[in-house]
């Protein structure tokens, strides 16, 4: 008896509890208070990601200046390779140079790369002399699946021959010289 009673309770419990109020629901998630203009696009944390790498006043001192880049259909896969023309626009010799990129896919979002934590954004290096005034191509393979378009390309580290360096957004000044 008292068993049946406990398990009516419980049971009376669990009926009460799923039946709907009759107020009207409310619904805060954030998701919902938030909501994009009509016709305007919402904003995505990866577009401050996009903006950083639109900014060409960034570049301006950079030693090297990106001449193309052209994405490549990898022969034997379906991961896209890029082909970066780049040139060393200073009087110095250059040792190392890191380079990266910023790709989106069909649906203007940031491409799959090699790092799964990383959309959008790929990092990849040479170490090949590259001389004063020189201009070279380099193909990295295998750096996407899905990469449609090059927003842009750019160095952000240079090693000269004679051990000085550059980087992006450091305070040194116009290696052209």
């Amino acid at each position: 008896m008292k068993r049946t009673l406990l398990v009516f309770i419980i049971l009376t419990l669990i009926s009460c509890t799923n039946k709907k109020s009759n107020k009207p629901e409310t619904n805060t998630s954030k998701n919902n208070l938030i909501k994009p203009i009509e016709g305007e696009k919402e904003a995505k944390p990866t577009d401050s990601i996009k903006d950083n790498f639109l900014k060409t006043q960034k570049n301006k001192n950079s030693p090297i200046k990106i001449i193309s880049a052209t994405l490549l259909k990898n022969q034997y896969s379906n991961h896209k390779d890029i082909k970066l023309t780049y040139k060393n626009i200073t009087k110095k010799n250059i040792k190392a140079i890191k380079f990266e990129w910023y790709c989106e896919n069909v649906f203007d979002e940031p491409a799959s790369g090699q790092f799964f934590f990383v959309k959008g954004v790929t990092r990849k290096h040479t170490e090949s002399l590259l001389k004063s005034r020189e201009t070279e191509s380099k193909i990295w393979e295998d750096f996407s699946t899905d990469a449609n378009i090059i927003i842009a390309a750019r160095a952000y580290y240079v090693v000269f021959s004679d051990g000085t360096k550059w980087q992006l957004n450091s305070k040194t000044t116009n290696l052209q010289d």
